[in-house]
């Protein structure tokens, strides 16, 4: 066999430098593929970093958003609304309330929970709180990112137990009238059923307050304790039943009156109110209530079954038989007047009702009158006006509260209180925080009761 021809020394070198560039190459695609895969990972961890940190900030606006729940709760209880109604759709313990909301659909296919937990939902308690917890869980089955809350408010007392007030002027009860109480609701169910004064009995709960003025009782008597101003003459302790507080110093706030622009659904009624309210087809706002506004007298309609109406007026309310207003008991009215509230002859407004039902709020000046033969059930607030009654009739009677700067009643009318009516009161936001800190959210299961943890 004969030998391999020799190789020439030029073929060899071309040979060893092949195998540098290949060993070049694979030393290059090594570094390439160390370099893109860590890219890689920094790129993949930079993504959920992001992730976290975008579901971070939408917890905290998902518990934000359960303490607006409770919040709203609590406005309603300060609109007169009782607590059970107030609160309806949550569970109760005591005095403390707890719901969890419908599950939210987040963005990047993640899901997040909303647990609030409220301590002295009911007004019972005089500095409650509120502690929301968002629990979102990503798309990606990472770790849940929970974001806590925690809103301590102040229970500012209000207009609750007082059923006659003036502001600044006259308490006067003439010709042996009286104001005493009744309860309509003695089960406190929220749903009634309603009774009439003087339902179980005629009560001594009507407090009387005169912050600024005197009384002239005459023959007349308040029926339970009486608050005076520090500068009111006391009278002799036979025109009151119960205790004389004095000197005594309150505030009775007068509500905002609601605008178009602050409530999400309303509708402009102009110069006529149709005969039924709502219309059909018109739309609740988000408090539920179908808001109107209008130029013209608030009379003459008919209040639908199972609605609840707010009419804010630029003028008065001034009924007559004619004129007569039908509020079925499952409803509600609030009436909002620049003008003056007045009743003629022969007219009963909500008779068989709630007081409650039936909010009457007037800026006017001018005096607010009621005549003979007029059963009214309602709460009506006009600080600015007199406000007076009187009649020969025995069926006459005012039953629920009343405010004014002045009062007065003669002849057969008289005031019955309803204790039934709601505890009024405002909450004040006295501390905001945000558990992040281990030490904070170790405090959580303890402030509600292990139902946040």
């Amino acid at each position: 066999m004969c030998p391999p021809p020799p190789v020439p020394p030029a073929s060899r070198r071309l040979a060893g430098a092949r195998g540098s560039v290949l060993l070049a190459a694979m030393l290059f695609a090594a570094g390439l593929a160390l370099v893109l895969g860590s890219y890689l990972k920094l790129s993949r961890t930079s993504l959920k970093l992001a992730h976290r940190t975008f579901f971070a900030s939408d917890a905290a606006n998902l518990a934000e958003a359960g303490v607006e729940e409770a919040l709203y709760c609590f406005n309603q209880m300060s609109a007169g609304v009782v607590p059970a109604t107030a609160w309806s759709g949550w569970t109760f313990s005591s005095t403390n309330a707890m719901r969890a909301l419908p599950t939210f659909n987040r963005d990047q296919n993640a899901v997040g929970i909303v647990k609030v937990y409220v301590h002295g939902y009911d007004g019972s308690d005089a500095a409650p709180y509120i502690v929301s917890q968002a629990v979102v869980t990503p798309f990606d089955g990472g770790a849940p990112v929970i974001r806590t809350v925690h809103l301590a408010l102040r229970r500012a007392p209000g207009t609750a137990g007082k059923g006659v007030v003036v502001l600044n002027g006259a308490l006067t009860l003439s010709n042996s009238t009286y104001a005493d109480s009744y309860m309509s609701n003695p089960s406190g169910s929220p749903t009634g059923p309603w009774s009439v004064y003087p339902a179980a009995g005629a009560g001594l709960n009507n407090d009387a307050v005169v912050l600024a003025g005197s009384t002239n009782i005459a023959s007349g008597q308040i029926r339970g304790d009486l608050y005076l101003g520090s500068a009111v003459t006391s009278p002799p302790v036979s025109d009151y039943t119960g205790a004389l507080i004095k000197p005594y110093t309150a505030t009775f706030p007068f509500p905002v009156y609601p605008t178009a622009a602050g409530v999400s659904q309303s509708y402009s009624l102009g110069a006529t109110i149709p005969a039924t309210l709502p219309r059909a087809g018109d739309l609740r706002a988000a408090d539920g209530r179908y808001y109107y506004f209008t130029t013209a007298s608030v009379r003459t309609f008919t209040v639908s079954a199972n609605s609840h109406v707010t009419i804010v007026s630029t003028v008065g309310m001034p009924i007559t038989s004619a004129t007569l207003i039908n509020l079925p008991v499952t409803s509600t009215l609030h009436v909002y007047l620049a003008g003056a509230f007045t009743m003629g002859t022969n007219c009963p407004l909500n008779a068989a009702g709630y007081a409650g039902a039936l909010r009457i709020f007037t800026t006017t000046t001018s005096n607010c009158t009621i005549l003979n033969n007029c059963q009214l059930v309602a709460c009506v607030h006009a600080p600015n006006a007199a406000f007076s009654a009187s009649g020969s009739n025995a069926a006459n009677r005012l039953s629920g509260c009343f405010i004014a700067k002045a009062i007065t009643v003669a002849n057969t009318q008289y005031l019955h209180f309803d204790e039934s009516l709601p505890v009024y009161a405002t909450y004040d936001m006295t501390r905001y925080m945000d558990f992040q800190t281990a030490a904070d959210r170790a405090t959580v299961a303890g402030l509600t009761g292990n139902y946040l943890r």
